[in-house]
């Protein structure tokens, strides 16, 4: 009876042990980078050449179809924000813009980029490869800035009374 007792509590130890570490690889597992899917990257590039062509309604449908299939996108949302603010949409594009914020450190892919003057920068064509961290990330970011200094001020920024000058001079 004793010899099953310390049987019994060596493979409670076991079993609890073999969870733990299962639990372990399968975080990892899902840590690691993985690149995009060809139903995602394939629109991705399209968009691209399309935007590379002047094709901008032709590009926005390739990257709304990635949207649909990955809202989180940061190159989709990205590339749609940069066609939105082109066509003077700027909420429109604020909003694409902070939608691909939410995830875009997650996103490995390397990428290839293209800047309008005065405009928002676009990585309008992601490669396979993946890199160390996210490519994407810092680009929404320092676009969010851009577009939000663009559009000035906010509504709620804005002093509601404006203060009396003071004369000058009685």
């Amino acid at each position: 009876m004793r010899h099953m007792h310390k049987w019994v509590g060596f493979s409670v130890i076991a079993i609890l042990g073999a969870v733990c570490l299962c639990m372990a690889l399968a975080s990892s597992a899902t840590a690691q980078p993985r690149p995009m899917a060809e139903d995602i990257f394939t629109p991705l590039i399209k968009g691209y050449d399309f935007m590379k062509e002047g094709k901008y309604d032709a590009a926005q449908e390739q990257f709304e179809k990635v949207i649909k299939a990955d809202v989180n996108n940061p190159f989709a949302n990205n590339n749609l924000a940069v066609i939105m603010e082109r066509q003077g949409k700027m909420q429109e594009a604020l909003s694409y813009l902070k939608q691909g914020a939410t995830h875009a450190k997650d996103y490995y892919n390397q990428l290839q980029q293209i800047c309008f003057p005065g405009g928002l920068c676009y990585a309008a064509r992601p490669v396979k490869k993946l890199g160390t961290e996210s490519a994407i990330a810092p680009i929404i970011s320092e676009n969010i800035k851009r577009l939000e200094a663009k559009m000035g001020p906010k509504p709620e920024d804005i002093p509601a009374k404006i203060p009396p000058m003071e004369k000058k001079g009685d």
